[in-house]
Protein backbone atom coordinates (compact mmCIF):
# COMPACT_ATOMS: atom_id res chain seq x y z
CA UNK A 1 0.00 0.00 0.00
CA UNK A 2 1.34 3.45 -0.99
CA UNK A 3 2.47 5.63 1.93
CA UNK A 4 2.86 9.40 2.21
CA UNK A 5 6.27 11.02 2.47
CA UNK A 6 7.15 11.88 6.07
CA UNK A 7 8.78 15.14 7.13
CA UNK A 8 11.84 13.26 8.39
CA UNK A 9 12.17 11.32 5.14
CA UNK A 10 11.62 14.43 3.02
CA UNK A 11 14.31 16.33 4.97
CA UNK A 12 16.78 13.45 4.56
CA UNK A 13 16.15 13.24 0.80
CA UNK A 14 16.39 17.03 0.50
CA UNK A 15 19.75 17.01 2.29
CA UNK A 16 21.07 14.34 -0.08
CA UNK A 17 19.79 16.29 -3.11
CA UNK A 18 21.44 19.52 -1.94
CA UNK A 19 24.71 17.65 -1.33
CA UNK A 20 24.68 16.06 -4.79
CA UNK A 21 23.83 19.31 -6.58
CA UNK A 22 26.33 21.38 -4.57
CA UNK A 23 29.22 18.95 -5.04
CA UNK A 24 28.44 18.29 -8.69
CA UNK A 25 27.85 21.87 -9.87
CA UNK A 26 29.82 24.07 -7.45
CA UNK A 27 32.75 21.83 -6.46
CA UNK A 28 33.38 19.68 -9.53
CA UNK A 29 31.95 22.06 -12.13
CA UNK A 30 29.81 19.40 -13.81
CA UNK A 31 26.98 20.40 -16.14
CA UNK A 32 23.73 20.46 -14.10
CA UNK A 33 22.31 17.54 -16.09
CA UNK A 34 24.41 14.86 -14.39
CA UNK A 35 23.93 15.89 -10.72
CA UNK A 36 20.18 16.20 -11.34
CA UNK A 37 20.07 12.69 -12.84
CA UNK A 38 21.93 11.32 -9.81
CA UNK A 39 19.52 13.13 -7.50
CA UNK A 40 16.61 11.69 -9.50
CA UNK A 41 17.89 8.17 -8.76
CA UNK A 42 17.84 8.97 -5.03
CA UNK A 43 14.25 10.23 -5.27
CA UNK A 44 13.21 7.14 -7.24
CA UNK A 45 14.63 4.87 -4.54
CA UNK A 46 12.74 6.86 -1.91
CA UNK A 47 9.56 6.52 -3.99
CA UNK A 48 10.09 2.75 -4.09
CA UNK A 49 10.34 2.70 -0.28
CA UNK A 50 6.96 4.45 -0.18
CA UNK A 51 5.49 1.72 -2.46
CA UNK A 52 4.82 4.26 -5.24
CA UNK A 53 4.45 2.41 -8.54
CA UNK A 54 6.69 3.12 -11.51
CA UNK A 55 3.60 3.86 -13.61
CA UNK A 56 2.68 6.67 -11.18
CA UNK A 57 6.16 8.14 -11.41
CA UNK A 58 6.13 7.92 -15.19
CA UNK A 59 2.77 9.68 -15.50
CA UNK A 60 3.93 12.49 -13.22
CA UNK A 61 7.14 12.90 -15.24
CA UNK A 62 5.15 13.24 -18.45
CA UNK A 63 2.76 15.72 -16.82
CA UNK A 64 5.64 17.79 -15.45
CA UNK A 65 7.55 17.87 -18.73
CA UNK A 66 4.42 19.06 -20.52
CA UNK A 67 4.78 22.40 -18.69
CA UNK A 68 8.08 22.93 -20.49
CA UNK A 69 6.93 22.24 -24.05
CA UNK A 70 6.18 25.89 -24.90
CA UNK A 71 9.40 27.25 -23.31
CA UNK A 72 11.36 24.57 -25.17
CA UNK A 73 9.77 25.57 -28.49
CA UNK A 74 10.49 29.23 -27.71
CA UNK A 75 14.10 28.34 -26.92
CA UNK A 76 14.52 26.46 -30.22
CA UNK A 77 12.91 29.23 -32.26
CA UNK A 78 15.09 31.87 -30.61
CA UNK A 79 18.15 29.75 -31.45
CA UNK A 80 17.10 29.76 -35.11
CA UNK A 81 16.39 33.51 -34.93
CA UNK A 82 19.83 34.28 -33.49
CA UNK A 83 21.44 32.36 -36.36
CA UNK A 84 19.38 34.33 -38.86
CA UNK A 85 20.06 37.68 -37.16
CA UNK A 86 23.80 37.06 -37.19
CA UNK A 87 23.70 35.98 -40.82
CA UNK A 88 21.63 39.02 -41.84
CA UNK A 89 23.50 41.55 -39.69
CA UNK A 90 20.85 42.30 -37.02
CA UNK A 91 23.08 41.71 -33.99
CA UNK A 92 25.99 43.44 -35.74
CA UNK A 93 23.89 46.55 -36.47
CA UNK A 94 22.54 46.83 -32.91
CA UNK A 95 26.03 46.24 -31.51
CA UNK A 96 27.52 48.84 -33.90
CA UNK A 97 25.12 51.60 -32.86
CA UNK A 98 25.00 50.47 -29.24
CA UNK A 99 28.76 50.86 -28.89
CA UNK A 100 28.45 54.45 -30.12
CA UNK A 101 25.39 55.48 -28.13
CA UNK A 102 25.57 53.61 -24.81
CA UNK A 103 27.99 54.84 -22.17
CA UNK A 104 30.08 52.23 -20.32
CA UNK A 105 29.30 54.01 -17.04
CA UNK A 106 25.53 53.72 -17.46
CA UNK A 107 25.45 50.59 -19.63
CA UNK A 108 24.38 48.06 -16.97
CA UNK A 109 21.62 50.29 -15.57
CA UNK A 110 20.45 51.11 -19.12
CA UNK A 111 20.41 47.39 -19.92
CA UNK A 112 18.01 46.77 -17.02
CA UNK A 113 15.62 49.46 -18.28
CA UNK A 114 15.72 48.40 -21.94
CA UNK A 115 15.11 44.74 -21.14
CA UNK A 116 12.33 45.62 -18.69
CA UNK A 117 10.47 47.61 -21.36
CA UNK A 118 10.71 44.78 -23.90
CA UNK A 119 9.56 42.18 -21.33
CA UNK A 120 6.67 44.41 -20.25
CA UNK A 121 5.52 44.71 -23.87
CA UNK A 122 5.97 41.03 -24.72
CA UNK A 123 4.87 39.56 -21.40
CA UNK A 124 7.73 37.10 -21.63
CA UNK A 125 11.11 37.24 -19.92
CA UNK A 126 12.32 34.51 -22.29
CA UNK A 127 11.50 36.58 -25.37
CA UNK A 128 13.19 39.67 -23.91
CA UNK A 129 16.33 37.73 -22.96
CA UNK A 130 16.50 35.92 -26.29
CA UNK A 131 15.98 39.01 -28.48
CA UNK A 132 17.24 42.33 -27.13
CA UNK A 133 19.28 40.49 -24.49
CA UNK A 134 21.47 38.82 -27.11
CA UNK A 135 22.21 42.16 -28.77
CA UNK A 136 23.02 43.81 -25.43
CA UNK A 137 25.46 40.99 -24.68
CA UNK A 138 27.18 41.91 -27.93
CA UNK A 139 27.45 45.54 -26.86
CA UNK A 140 28.78 44.50 -23.43
CA UNK A 141 31.54 42.36 -24.89
CA UNK A 142 32.51 45.24 -27.16
CA UNK A 143 32.78 47.48 -24.09
CA UNK A 144 34.77 44.90 -22.18
CA UNK A 145 32.06 44.41 -19.55
CA UNK A 146 31.78 41.22 -17.49
CA UNK A 147 29.41 38.86 -19.40
CA UNK A 148 27.97 37.37 -16.19
CA UNK A 149 27.30 40.86 -14.82
CA UNK A 150 25.60 41.91 -18.06
CA UNK A 151 23.51 38.73 -18.05
CA UNK A 152 22.44 39.56 -14.49
CA UNK A 153 21.32 43.02 -15.61
CA UNK A 154 19.43 41.53 -18.58
CA UNK A 155 17.64 38.97 -16.41
CA UNK A 156 16.82 41.57 -13.72
CA UNK A 157 15.12 43.80 -16.28
CA UNK A 158 13.37 40.88 -17.99
CA UNK A 159 11.93 39.55 -14.72
CA UNK A 160 10.72 43.00 -13.67
CA UNK A 161 8.93 43.60 -16.99
CA UNK A 162 7.49 40.09 -17.04
CA UNK A 163 6.02 40.42 -13.53
CA UNK A 164 4.21 43.67 -14.31
CA UNK A 165 2.89 42.58 -17.69
CA UNK A 166 -0.76 41.42 -17.90
CA UNK A 167 0.39 39.21 -20.81
CA UNK A 168 2.68 37.12 -18.59
CA UNK A 169 1.60 33.53 -18.01
CA UNK A 170 3.09 33.29 -14.52
CA UNK A 171 1.58 36.62 -13.48
CA UNK A 172 -1.82 35.37 -14.56
CA UNK A 173 -1.18 32.03 -12.83
CA UNK A 174 -0.32 33.68 -9.49
CA UNK A 175 -3.46 35.83 -9.60
CA UNK A 176 -5.63 32.84 -10.52
CA UNK A 177 -4.08 30.60 -7.83
CA UNK A 178 -4.76 33.18 -5.09
CA UNK A 179 -8.21 33.96 -6.57
CA UNK A 180 -7.54 37.68 -7.01
CA UNK A 181 -8.14 40.11 -9.88
CA UNK A 182 -5.15 40.26 -12.26
CA UNK A 183 -4.73 44.03 -12.25
CA UNK A 184 -5.24 44.23 -8.49
CA UNK A 185 -2.45 41.66 -8.19
CA UNK A 186 -0.15 43.69 -10.47
CA UNK A 187 -0.81 46.92 -8.55
CA UNK A 188 -0.01 45.18 -5.26
CA UNK A 189 3.24 43.83 -6.69
CA UNK A 190 4.46 47.38 -7.31
CA UNK A 191 5.21 47.66 -3.58
CA UNK A 192 8.00 45.07 -3.86
CA UNK A 193 9.08 45.28 -7.50
CA UNK A 194 9.54 49.09 -7.75
CA UNK A 195 11.85 49.35 -4.70
CA UNK A 196 13.70 46.25 -5.94
CA UNK A 197 14.15 47.86 -9.36
CA UNK A 198 15.42 51.11 -7.82
CA UNK A 199 17.95 49.25 -5.66
CA UNK A 200 19.05 47.20 -8.68
CA UNK A 201 19.62 50.35 -10.74
CA UNK A 202 21.55 51.99 -7.89
CA UNK A 203 23.81 48.94 -7.56
CA UNK A 204 24.52 48.81 -11.29
CA UNK A 205 25.14 52.57 -11.41
CA UNK A 206 27.58 52.19 -8.53
CA UNK A 207 29.35 49.37 -10.39
CA UNK A 208 29.41 51.50 -13.56
CA UNK A 209 31.00 54.45 -11.78
CA UNK A 210 33.45 52.12 -10.07
CA UNK A 211 34.58 50.75 -13.44
CA UNK A 212 34.72 54.18 -15.08
CA UNK A 213 38.50 54.35 -15.31
CA UNK A 214 38.75 50.85 -16.77
CA UNK A 215 36.06 51.67 -19.32
CA UNK A 216 37.84 54.82 -20.49
CA UNK A 217 41.08 52.85 -20.88
CA UNK A 218 39.35 50.48 -23.33
CA UNK A 219 37.96 53.29 -25.53
CA UNK A 220 40.51 52.51 -28.27
CA UNK A 221 39.37 48.87 -28.29
CA UNK A 222 35.74 49.95 -28.67
CA UNK A 223 36.64 52.16 -31.65
CA UNK A 224 38.50 49.24 -33.21
CA UNK A 225 35.44 46.99 -32.83
CA UNK A 226 33.22 49.63 -34.42
CA UNK A 227 35.62 49.86 -37.37
CA UNK A 228 35.72 46.07 -37.86
CA UNK A 229 31.93 45.81 -37.72
CA UNK A 230 31.59 48.60 -40.30
CA UNK A 231 34.12 47.00 -42.67
CA UNK A 232 33.11 43.35 -42.39
CA UNK A 233 29.32 43.46 -42.14
CA UNK A 234 26.27 45.08 -43.70
CA UNK A 235 25.20 47.69 -41.14
CA UNK A 236 21.72 48.87 -42.06
CA UNK A 237 18.51 49.83 -40.28
CA UNK A 238 16.65 47.20 -42.35
CA UNK A 239 18.36 44.45 -40.35
CA UNK A 240 16.47 45.42 -37.16
CA UNK A 241 13.07 44.97 -38.83
CA UNK A 242 12.73 41.40 -37.54
CA UNK A 243 13.06 42.18 -33.79
CA UNK A 244 10.83 45.24 -34.26
CA UNK A 245 8.12 43.03 -35.79
CA UNK A 246 8.32 40.68 -32.80
CA UNK A 247 8.03 43.54 -30.29
CA UNK A 248 5.10 45.17 -32.15
CA UNK A 249 3.20 41.87 -32.42
CA UNK A 250 3.79 41.18 -28.72
CA UNK A 251 2.44 44.65 -27.88
CA UNK A 252 -0.64 43.68 -29.90
CA UNK A 253 -1.00 40.66 -27.56
CA UNK A 254 0.10 38.08 -30.12
CA UNK A 255 1.44 35.01 -28.30
CA UNK A 256 5.24 34.38 -28.33
CA UNK A 257 5.37 31.47 -30.79
CA UNK A 258 3.41 33.17 -33.61
CA UNK A 259 5.31 36.43 -32.98
CA UNK A 260 8.67 34.64 -33.17
CA UNK A 261 7.55 32.81 -36.33
CA UNK A 262 6.68 36.15 -37.95
CA UNK A 263 10.05 37.57 -36.90
CA UNK A 264 11.75 34.53 -38.38
CA UNK A 265 9.96 35.02 -41.72
CA UNK A 266 11.00 38.70 -41.84
CA UNK A 267 14.60 37.76 -40.95
CA UNK A 268 14.73 35.27 -43.83
CA UNK A 269 13.37 37.82 -46.30
CA UNK A 270 15.75 40.62 -45.24
CA UNK A 271 18.75 38.25 -45.23
CA UNK A 272 18.49 37.86 -49.02
CA UNK A 273 18.84 41.63 -49.31
CA UNK A 274 21.57 42.19 -46.72
CA UNK A 275 23.75 39.21 -47.76
CA UNK A 276 24.69 39.45 -51.46
CA UNK A 277 24.50 36.10 -53.28
CA UNK A 278 23.06 34.28 -50.29
CA UNK A 279 22.46 30.60 -51.00
CA UNK A 280 19.55 28.68 -49.46
CA UNK A 281 22.00 26.09 -48.11
CA UNK A 282 23.89 28.80 -46.20
CA UNK A 283 20.61 30.10 -44.82
CA UNK A 284 19.62 26.63 -43.58
CA UNK A 285 23.09 26.08 -42.08
CA UNK A 286 22.77 29.30 -40.05
CA UNK A 287 19.28 28.29 -38.86
CA UNK A 288 20.41 24.87 -37.65
CA UNK A 289 24.10 25.12 -36.85
CA UNK A 290 24.35 28.86 -36.14
CA UNK A 291 26.59 31.51 -37.65
CA UNK A 292 30.38 31.44 -37.66
CA UNK A 293 32.23 34.75 -38.06
CA UNK A 294 35.61 34.83 -39.80
CA UNK A 295 36.82 38.42 -39.61
CA UNK A 296 40.26 37.68 -38.19
CA UNK A 297 39.42 39.78 -35.13
CA UNK A 298 39.28 37.40 -32.14
CA UNK A 299 36.78 39.39 -30.05
CA UNK A 300 34.37 39.87 -32.95
CA UNK A 301 34.62 36.24 -34.07
CA UNK A 302 33.91 35.00 -30.52
CA UNK A 303 31.01 37.41 -30.13
CA UNK A 304 29.30 36.58 -33.41
CA UNK A 305 29.85 32.80 -33.63
CA UNK A 306 26.73 31.37 -32.02
CA UNK A 307 23.04 30.71 -32.56
CA UNK A 308 21.18 28.03 -34.43
CA UNK A 309 18.82 25.32 -33.27
CA UNK A 310 21.71 22.99 -32.43
CA UNK A 311 23.17 25.53 -30.00
CA UNK A 312 19.98 25.36 -27.92
CA UNK A 313 20.09 21.61 -27.28
CA UNK A 314 22.09 22.03 -24.05
CA UNK A 315 19.28 24.13 -22.61
CA UNK A 316 16.53 21.90 -24.00
CA UNK A 317 18.04 18.76 -22.48
CA UNK A 318 18.53 20.51 -19.13
CA UNK A 319 14.90 21.69 -19.07
CA UNK A 320 13.61 18.19 -19.85
CA UNK A 321 15.79 16.56 -17.19
CA UNK A 322 14.98 19.20 -14.56
CA UNK A 323 11.23 19.00 -15.22
CA UNK A 324 11.37 15.19 -15.09
CA UNK A 325 13.13 15.46 -11.74
CA UNK A 326 10.44 17.88 -10.58
CA UNK A 327 7.81 15.32 -11.57
CA UNK A 328 9.49 12.67 -9.41
CA UNK A 329 9.60 15.09 -6.47
CA UNK A 330 5.92 15.88 -6.87
CA UNK A 331 4.93 12.20 -7.20
CA UNK A 332 6.68 11.29 -3.94
CA UNK A 333 5.03 14.15 -2.04
CA UNK A 334 8.35 15.52 -0.75
CA UNK A 335 7.42 19.18 -1.26
CA UNK A 336 4.03 18.73 0.41
CA UNK A 337 5.69 17.07 3.43
CA UNK A 338 8.16 19.93 3.77
CA UNK A 339 5.46 22.59 3.47
CA UNK A 340 3.29 20.76 6.04
CA UNK A 341 6.25 20.85 8.41
CA UNK A 342 6.76 24.57 7.87
CA UNK A 343 3.08 25.31 8.50
CA UNK A 344 3.52 24.48 12.19
CA UNK A 345 5.23 27.88 12.69
CA UNK A 346 2.45 29.94 11.08
CA UNK A 347 1.46 31.74 14.27
CA UNK A 348 1.83 35.28 12.93
CA UNK A 349 1.36 37.16 9.67
CA UNK A 350 5.12 37.67 9.37
CA UNK A 351 5.87 33.97 9.79
CA UNK A 352 3.13 33.06 7.33
CA UNK A 353 4.58 35.27 4.60
CA UNK A 354 8.16 34.24 5.42
CA UNK A 355 7.16 30.58 5.23
CA UNK A 356 5.45 31.16 1.88
CA UNK A 357 8.63 32.76 0.52
CA UNK A 358 10.75 29.87 1.82
CA UNK A 359 8.35 27.28 0.39
CA UNK A 360 8.29 28.94 -3.04
CA UNK A 361 12.07 29.07 -3.17
CA UNK A 362 12.33 25.51 -1.86
CA UNK A 363 10.04 24.18 -4.59
CA UNK A 364 12.09 26.14 -7.13
CA UNK A 365 15.37 24.75 -5.79
CA UNK A 366 14.25 21.14 -5.53
CA UNK A 367 12.20 20.91 -8.73
CA UNK A 368 13.55 23.74 -10.92
CA UNK A 369 9.92 24.45 -11.84
CA UNK A 370 8.45 27.96 -11.54
CA UNK A 371 4.84 26.91 -12.14
CA UNK A 372 4.93 24.45 -9.23
CA UNK A 373 6.55 27.14 -7.06
CA UNK A 374 3.32 29.11 -7.48
CA UNK A 375 0.73 26.33 -7.48
CA UNK A 376 1.82 24.16 -4.52
CA UNK A 377 2.44 26.92 -1.93
CA UNK A 378 -0.55 28.86 -3.24
CA UNK A 379 -2.90 25.95 -2.59
CA UNK A 380 -1.37 24.97 0.75
CA UNK A 381 -1.15 28.47 2.32
CA UNK A 382 -4.55 29.79 1.27
CA UNK A 383 -6.21 28.89 4.59
CA UNK A 384 -3.32 30.39 6.62
CA UNK A 385 -3.84 33.78 4.94
CA UNK A 386 -7.58 33.55 5.65
CA UNK A 387 -6.83 32.72 9.29
CA UNK A 388 -4.81 35.93 9.66
CA UNK A 389 -7.43 37.93 7.70
CA UNK A 390 -4.92 38.76 4.96
CA UNK A 391 -6.33 39.73 1.58
CA UNK A 392 -5.61 37.14 -1.15
CA UNK A 393 -3.52 39.69 -3.05
CA UNK A 394 -0.93 39.40 -0.27
CA UNK A 395 -0.68 35.72 -1.11
CA UNK A 396 -0.48 36.30 -4.88
CA UNK A 397 2.28 38.91 -4.41
CA UNK A 398 4.26 36.61 -2.12
CA UNK A 399 3.94 33.74 -4.60
CA UNK A 400 5.58 35.96 -7.21
CA UNK A 401 8.22 37.35 -4.81
CA UNK A 402 9.31 33.88 -3.69
CA UNK A 403 8.43 31.91 -6.81
CA UNK A 404 8.86 33.42 -10.27
CA UNK A 405 11.11 36.32 -9.23
CA UNK A 406 13.53 33.90 -7.50
CA UNK A 407 13.32 31.30 -10.28
CA UNK A 408 16.21 32.78 -12.36
CA UNK A 409 18.55 32.10 -9.40
CA UNK A 410 18.18 28.34 -10.02
CA UNK A 411 20.66 27.39 -12.81
CA UNK A 412 18.80 24.15 -13.59
CA UNK A 413 15.42 25.88 -13.90
CA UNK A 414 13.82 26.85 -17.21
CA UNK A 415 15.07 30.44 -17.15
CA UNK A 416 18.50 29.44 -15.83
CA UNK A 417 19.01 26.93 -18.63
CA UNK A 418 17.70 29.46 -21.14
CA UNK A 419 20.05 32.22 -19.93
CA UNK A 420 23.17 30.05 -19.91
CA UNK A 421 22.42 28.71 -23.38
CA UNK A 422 21.17 31.88 -25.08
CA UNK A 423 23.60 34.38 -23.54
CA UNK A 424 26.54 31.95 -23.46
CA UNK A 425 27.40 32.47 -19.77
CA UNK A 426 27.90 30.13 -16.81
CA UNK A 427 25.84 29.96 -13.63
CA UNK A 428 27.73 32.88 -12.02
CA UNK A 429 25.21 35.27 -13.62
CA UNK A 430 22.94 34.52 -10.63
CA UNK A 431 25.23 36.57 -8.34
CA UNK A 432 24.41 39.69 -10.39
CA UNK A 433 20.67 39.17 -10.78
CA UNK A 434 20.11 41.78 -8.10
CA UNK A 435 16.37 42.24 -8.64
CA UNK A 436 15.78 38.61 -7.69
CA UNK A 437 18.19 38.84 -4.75
CA UNK A 438 16.76 41.96 -3.07
CA UNK A 439 13.02 41.31 -3.64
CA UNK A 440 12.52 38.68 -0.90
CA UNK A 441 14.23 40.94 1.67
CA UNK A 442 11.79 43.73 0.82
CA UNK A 443 8.92 41.24 1.12
CA UNK A 444 10.20 40.14 4.55
CA UNK A 445 10.43 43.77 5.69
CA UNK A 446 6.78 44.27 4.80
CA UNK A 447 5.83 40.94 6.38
CA UNK A 448 7.16 41.79 9.83
CA UNK A 449 6.36 45.51 9.87
CA UNK A 450 2.90 45.22 8.34
CA UNK A 451 3.66 47.88 5.71
CA UNK A 452 1.64 47.47 2.49
CA UNK A 453 -0.19 44.40 3.85
CA UNK A 454 -3.91 44.55 3.11
CA UNK A 455 -6.42 42.91 5.40
CA UNK A 456 -9.81 41.53 4.44
CA UNK A 457 -13.10 41.96 6.23
CA UNK A 458 -13.95 39.19 8.67
CA UNK A 459 -16.86 37.19 7.31
CA UNK A 460 -19.66 37.03 9.83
Amino acid sequence: MQRKASLRGALLVLLIIITILSLGILVYGAPPHLPILLAAIVVTLYAASLKISYETLEKQIVSSVSYGVIPILILLMIGILIGLWLLGGTVQTITYYGLQVLSPTYFLATTVIITAVVALMTGSSLSAIGTIGVSLMGVSIGMGADPAMTAGAIVSGAIFGDKLSPLSDTTNLAAATAKVDLFEHIRHMLWTTIPALILTLVIFLFIGYGNQNGSNASLADVQELILVLDQEFFIHILTVLSPLVIIVLAAMKVRPLPALAAGMFVAVCTAFYTVPGLQVSALLDAMYGGYEANTGHAAIDELLSLGGLEDMLFGVSLIIIALSFGGLIQATGITEALIRGIQSVLKSRGNTIASTLASCFGVNFVTGEQYLSILLPGQMYEDAYKKHHLHPKNLSRTLEDGGTILHPLIPWGIIGAFVMTTLNVDFTYVFYTFLSIVTPFIALLYAYTGWTLTTRKVES
